[in-house]
């Protein structure tokens, strides 16, 4: 032993002692994908690896003295000294308590959650499949500070983030901006249209973060990053069904060996089409059949390059029935969308990494209205974007500084009959940015973070906003951050030339070319304490919006000369040609607003087998303008759940709890909906052969918004009711 610790001392003087770590299992089994962090107890300065399939990595000691390790993966994770050895295996146990897992920042570099400035949670596959949903708009819907409407329901799946609306919120997948109609449906990307099944975890960045992610970002991030394979042969399958005609399958199949990995994963889901009214002709919630495939792969050509490859498509049918100015009509959407991403890393030297892709995705929905019980010719309509994207980041390690930096240029082309002025000759825009970020160790535990974005919109010009953060480890237990942002939105094109006539529901929406940009502003502090069996988070958080664009009804014009008038008074050029005798919407800059308020989560472990979690936010949302309050968000979430597993039975329990308070949805009437609290329940079996069986109730409590019991029945939230499924679950895989 003391030979050994010599030889490691000696070595480490001249920096170049390496240490080979083994990760395993309870079991002995190795674990691949664990993160193993060596800590430098004087300096706080920490290396980083991750196990490969062998649950392997190695690391190369830059300094003399004693370290300690830390190493996580997924529900497993080990505390202890470095020993004087040149080969250390680290024992996984069952972590009391959920540990902070490895996000990737926007700068795509990988940090722990703690170590990020701004607020970011994260949700693992192990959460994902312990809920049983198989779409992301169901998962996110537990997170504090979030809020997203059920996804057994007619609405889209969009989100909310610290009470800024979905337009707001950047939605990425392994970091690359999701098409969808984005800026043409309210900013929507749905998530309904989004399968869980593929993804390995999903991150949220709360706050303004246009300076490292760009616009559409100013009110936070959702990135869905895609599973990726640890073994040298590894798959399995899905298969569930329950209410509602609910069916859903997914095959997985995914390979790493020597310097060449692949994943593929396809799957298909449905649900059948509902109403809330008694022999109601009209459906609430569609008919819905979707399906989607992702493949990815990476070769390591050289030693210090690799490039990877990611194609990713879906196709959602929905098809319900409505009422229409002449009738009952029957609507049928096709939407679907075709990605590609070529992604190349070039490790320069130990401390320069160059990462450069290139990016192309599709969106195509397509939609018909035909009368039902009479004659009359069909109505169509579509729309298509494409978005085209290059980018290239560096990043350096100089000293306590990892500067980074980057470059970015984006083309967004919209077009489609009946939905954007032009139609199929369609509108275009560039834009191109250039950002840079220093993350400086200042002291052992203190991380200060600066860095800004420039960009330029071929419509709009320039605009520059800043970033800053700070994060201060107190001890061990309790760790302090704070931050500031800064963001810019330049409108979008739905918002700069729309022009959709509605045949159902009687309206029209106009686009507004004289729009000006959004700006906005974030503040967040908060603290964390974690022990043994408890850990408790507070996080204290500012938004202001400036120059916020949303629609407003400017009127409902019987002839063409009101029409005429309108569009003159809000500088509407003709040629946008609305209709008359519709509700007209525009959109408009038209107010200031802020969203203020504090999240609380925690978490507390009884025994291994038994634990308790929860959240609570509260929210203030105003239009600093007028004074009202922000329609859509309820003052009072929380979410609380329990765990319970059996391991020996390998019995896996849940439940859990969503509460809502009043939520305001209109603010010059100051109408409101109703407060609800909606429970779901989950339970699985793991036997032999990694075969697992599971079952969930969700809307356990069977809540239904109560205006459906009035004399005229009517609805604010379309929740179905309780529903049952069940489902199994097949793995397989091969280590060596």
């Amino acid at each position: 032993m003391r030979l050994a610790a010599l030889a490691l001392l000696t070595t480490a003087l001249w920096g170049q002692a390496s240490v080979e770590f083994h990760a395993v299992d309870p079991t002995g089994l190795p674990v691949a994908g664990a993160t193993v962090r060596l800590r430098h107890a004087a300096t706080g300065q920490e290396l980083r690896c991750n196990t490969n399939a062998t649950g392997s990595c190695s690391l190369t000691l830059t300094q003399t003295g004693e370290h300690r390790i830390f190493a996580t993966a997924a529900d497993l994770s080990a505390t202890l000294p470095l020993p004087a050895a040149a080969v250390v295996t680290i024992p996984l146990e069952p972590a009391l308590l959920r540990t902070a897992v490895t996000v990737v920042s926007g700068s795509r570099i990988e940090e722990l959650q703690d170590e990020s400035p701004t607020k970011v949670d994260a949700i693992t596959r192990a959460q994902i499949e312990s809920t049983g949903y198989e779409r992301v708009s169901d998962v996110l819907q537990e997170l504090p500070g979030v809020l997203v409407r059920r996804g057994n329901t007619a609405t889209v799946g969009g989100e909310q983030i610290q009470g800024i609306d979905s337009r707001q919120v950047l939605v990425l997948q392994d970091g690359l901006p999701v098409p969808g109609a984005r800026g043409i449906k309210s900013g929507v990307v749905n998530l309904n249209r989004q399968s869980s099944g593929r993804l390995g975890r999903i991150e949220v960045a709360k706050g303004t973060a246009s300076s490292i992610y760009g616009s559409d970002a100013i009110g936070g991030v959702i990135n869905m990053i895609t599973q990726e394979p640890q073994t040298p042969w590894e798959g399995g399958f899905l298969l569930s069904g329950g209410s509602l005609g609910m069916l859903d399958s997914r095959v997985d199949l995914g390979a790493r060996r020597d310097r060449f990995s692949f994943y593929l994963n396809g799957g298909t889901n449905r649900m059948d089409s509902y109403t809330l009214f008694p022999n109601a002709a009209t459906t609430v919630g569609p008919d819905t059949r979707r399906h989607d495939i992702l493949f990815k792969t990476r070769a390591q050509l050289l030693s210090n390059f690799s490039l990877g490859f990611t194609a990713n498509a879906y196709r959602n049918r929905d098809e319900g029935r409505n009422v229409s100015e002449t009738g009952l009509v029957s609507g049928v959407g096709i939407d679907s969308t075709q990605s590609y991403a070529l992604v190349a890393d070039w490790t320069l030297n130990p401390s320069t990494v160059l990462q450069a892709r290139a990016y192309s995705a599709r969106y195509d929905e397509n939609s018909i209205s035909t009368p039902i019980g009479r004659p009359g010719p069909p109505a169509p309509a579509n729309l298509n974007e494409q978005l085209n994207r290059l980018d290239a980041t560096i990043s350096r390690q100089v000293g306590g500084h990892l500067l980074q930096g980057g470059a970015e240029w984006a083309q967004t082309l919209y077009r489609g009959a009946n939905r954007l002025v032009g139609d199929n000759v369609g509108q275009q825009v560039t834009a191109r940015d250039f950002w840079i970020q220093d993350k400086w160790q200042i002291r052992p535990r203190l991380t200060l973070t600066i860095g800004g974005r420039v960009t330029n919109h071929s419509l709009f010009g320039g605009a520059a906003v800043p970033r800053a953060g700070i994060v201060y480890r107190l001890n061990d237990s309790i760790l302090l951050r704070a931050s500031f942002g800064m963001g810019f939105r330049a409108p979008d094109l739905g918002q700069l030339y729309f022009r959709f006539a509605n045949p159902a529901t009687f309206y029209q929406v106009i686009g507004n070319p004289n729009l000006n940009p959004e700006h906005s502003q974030s503040w967040q502090t908060g603290v964390t304490f974690r022990r043994a069996r408890y850990r408790l988070g507070v996080t204290l958080f500012r938004n202001n919006v400036r120059d916020l664009i949303d629609t407003l009804l400017i009127g409902t014009p019987r002839t063409r000369d009101e029409l005429n008038g309108l569009l003159v008074n809000f500088g509407i050029p003709p040629f946008f040609d609305p209709l008359v005798n519709r509700q007209t919407f525009t959109y408009l800059n038209q107010s200031r607003i802020f969203t203020q308020g504090a999240e609380i989560d925690g978490e507390y472990a009884f025994t291994r087998s038994f634990r308790v979690s929860g959240a609570y936010t509260f929210l203030h949302a105003k239009d600093a303008v007028n004074n009202r309050g922000l329609p859509q968000r309820h003052r009072h979430t929380g979410v609380v759940r329990a765990d319970y597993t059996i391991p020996k039975l390998g019995l896996q329990t849940n439940v859990r709890g969503a509460f809502y308070s009043h939520w305001l949805l209109n603010a010059i009437t100051g109408t409101r909906g109703l407060p609800f609290q909606i429970w779901d329940a989950y339970v699985s079996r793991t036997w032999p052969r990694r075969v697992e069986t599971f079952f969930t109730v969700d809307n356990l409590n069977n809540s239904r918004d109560a205006k459906l019991q009035l004399p005229v029945p009517s609805f604010d939230r379309p929740d179905y009711g309780r529903t049952y499924r069940a489902g199994l679950r097949y793995r397989f895989g091969k280590t060596e």
